[in-house]
């Protein structure tokens, strides 16, 4: 979910486990540019607004399949939404070890008030208001995907290592 932290979590497990950090809103970028043929990237936010989802979905599924087939380990923080088209979950159920940074619905609001970030509507209402929507659409898809759940509501130190103990990787 938006504001769930997974950048900031993927970053710290990424330094951690000594890999490549790859940002799925990143890559949804640079294929929204290499498809205009320039060489600026637009934030995903403004993809959203000028583009439409539709076509911000496509773009971000075309990032997937291209960043899942790289060969060499690397932590990805996808967007939420990732998981709203079925062939991108068989992406991740079968090329990825998946894990759900839950976080509450009232704590999802709180950080995206408190952060400036284009988050342009995806259902015709207020970005913070919708996250309830959103979240209740998602929820059974996450469930479907990620066989590990973490607490995310923590500090990100705290979320990093919970996803470590998770996968294996720590005590």
């Amino acid at each position: 979910m938006r504001a769930s932290g997974k950048s900031t979590v993927g970053r710290l497990l990424a330094e951690r486990l000594d890999r490549a950090f790859v940002d799925l809103d990143d890559e949804t970028a640079i294929e929204d540019a290499a498809l205009r043929g320039v060489p600026d990237m637009r934030a995903v936010g403004e993809i959203l607004a000028r583009e439409g989802l539709e076509r911000f979905r496509d773009l971000e599924s075309r990032a997937l399949e291209r960043v899942l087939a790289r060969t060499h380990a690397f932590v990805l923080a996808t967007g939420g939404g990732v998981v709203e088209r079925a062939r991108n979950r068989l992406l991740l159920r079968t090329r990825a070890d998946c894990v759900w940074l839950r976080v509450p619905v009232d704590e999802l609001q709180r950080r995206m008030r408190a952060d400036p970030t284009l988050r342009p509507s995806l259902t015709g209402v207020d970005p913070v208001a919708e996250v309830t929507l959103i979240a209740a659409r998602r929820e059974g898809w996450f469930l479907e995907l990620v066989p590990r759940l973490v607490d995310g509501a923590r500090p990100s130190e705290a979320v990093a290592h919970a996803v470590l103990r998770a996968l294996g990787l720590a005590n």
